[in-house]
């Protein structure tokens, strides 16, 4: 009698250590992140300097991670990921004793995001093709439903790293904290003993010409493939409206006291609820008159919405179970819904653009979800690193564009008007992209992820 087969486990060591470490690098990049972004944007008081900084993040890690992709299909990827981790925390520790002693130099600060942001180029390749070499084909959903909660445990802190940054008056704390972040992820990162079959041993040297054509093999291995290259234009796109509003977003609070002046026209049934509840309601109501004249606090009390709905998001989707053959079009219904709740949510009322930022996490976790997922089990192993790297250098490069034209607008133009309108560009780009490659694309979405014998779980190390 043949022995029941055992179901293929998700949580095993190297998908822990990846995904554990994965969260504490995550989670010191978002505190980092956010808080030289506050930094940046008082010290400049302009929505041009402050879209320069942001580029100076995106397009190193744009560049980099179009490089990394041909050293990451030859070479060991978790080698790259803990010395990745071991060099962040070295900066961040130079990060610390700038702040320490009072070197608030905007240039300076470039400089270091620059650097910041090559790595994260670099990991993020290096990451997103170690990843599936860590859990079974079989649970590549429930995986990656995982690897979509990261980023939002790690926003979680961004609520308490803004509190820290405005009431100690220094960021300097919060980098201390990196540091700590970052070697506890690349000592546990080393490890890591997932097989890395890609790697070709009886070629190690990587020359100059090799190098230029793995870059190439990546660029053709994509066009080549009419789903696959419509899935990475469309990502472009709507990354593209994805780098106005993360732009824009941040000085439209700031620049719009009157928008959400009132807290009790703002939050009506809260205000309510409280009348009849003594000093608790008192106090209740006291916290919302702060938010709305607080409009920076608002705006990281508004991104945690967005945090509660990716994590939800996140749950969904580990739990959830849905035939393979909805993929498609639950995707598409997914990123029209996301992009008319961009383009209309800084018309709204806090309250309503805190639905909306809860609805907007919830449904790009699904989209996440599914892109990854297939497109992971549908690239070669050999090859996913290279796609990867094409992909994230398109990801980037419209979040880029997005960041430059909406800051250069935004000195002229209110920024929502901005967002609607990149937005529209979006909605547009998806029917003609991913629609109207919907054969190619199904394949793609559609496909039917199962267990085989080739599977990395079931490789040695």
């Amino acid at each position: 009698m043949k022995a029941k087969a055992k179901a293929p486990k998700l949580w095993s060591k190297n998908f822990t250590i990846l995904t554990l470490g994965s969260f504490v690098s995550m989670l010191g990049n978002s505190v980092s992140g956010y808080i030289i972004s506050l930094m940046i944007f008082d010290m400049t008081g302009s929505v041009f300097l402050f879209s320069v900084f942001t580029v100076s993040f995106y397009l190193p890690k744009m560049l980099f991670s179009m490089f990394a992709g041909a050293y990451m299909d030859r070479f060991s990827r978790k080698r790259v990921i803990y010395t990745l981790d071991f060099t962040s925390a070295f900066l961040y520790g130079i990060i610390f004793l700038i702040l320490l002693f009072g070197l608030n130099y905007y240039w300076l600060f470039l400089i270091l995001v620059l650097i910041v942001g090559s790595i994260n180029g670099i990991y993020e390749v290096a990451f997103n093709s170690l990843f599936p070499n860590t859990v079974s084909k079989e649970v590549y959903s429930r995986a990656y439903a995982v690897s979509s909660m990261i980023q939002p445990l790690a926003l979680c802190m961004i609520p308490v790293a803004s509190l820290i940054y405005y009431n100690a008056g220094s960021a300097a704390p919060l980098f201390i904290f990196n540091v700590i972040a970052f070697l506890t992820a690349a000592i546990f990162e080393t490890q890591i003993d997932a097989a890395e079959s890609h790697i070709n041993t009886e070629e190690k040297a990587l020359t100059l010409a090799s190098y230029k054509e793995d870059i190439k093999e990546g660029f053709r291995y994509t066009s080549k493939d009419r789903g696959l290259l419509a899935i990475t234009l469309y990502f472009c796109i709507m990354n593209f409206a994805s780098g106005a509003y993360g732009t824009l977003a941040l000085p439209f609070f700031k620049s719009s006291p009157e928008h959400f002046a009132n807290a009790q026209s703002q939050f009506p049934l809260i205000f309510s609820a409280c009348e009849n509840l003594g000093a608790f309601g008192s106090w209740i109501q006291g916290i919302f008159e702060y938010l709305c004249s607080d409009t920076a606090t608002l705006y990281t009390f508004v991104l945690g919405f967005g945090v509660a709905g990716r994590l939800l998001g996140g749950i969904f989707q580990y739990r959830l179970k849905y035939s393979h053959k909805m993929r498609f079009a639950l995707c598409v219904v997914c990123c029209v819904l996301i992009g008319l709740l961009d383009m209309i949510m800084l018309y709204l009322p806090a309250r309503f653009i805190m639905l909306c930022c809860l609805l907007t996490g919830l449904l790009s976790i699904a989209v996440y979800n599914i892109r990854l997922s297939t497109t992971q089990a549908y690239v070669p192993d050999a090859k996913r690193a290279r796609f990867v790297s094409f992909f994230e250098m398109m990801f980037a490069g419209g979040n880029i564009l997005g960041q430059i034209f909406s800051g250069i607008l935004g000195e002229f133009i209110h920024g929502r008007y901005i967002i609607s309108a990149f937005n529209v560009i979006n909605i547009i780009a998806l029917f003609l992209i991913i629609v109207g490659n919907s054969k190619s694309v199904k394949k793609i979405y559609n496909i039917e992820i199962k267990e085989n014998e080739s599977s990395p779980a079931k490789q040695g190390s």
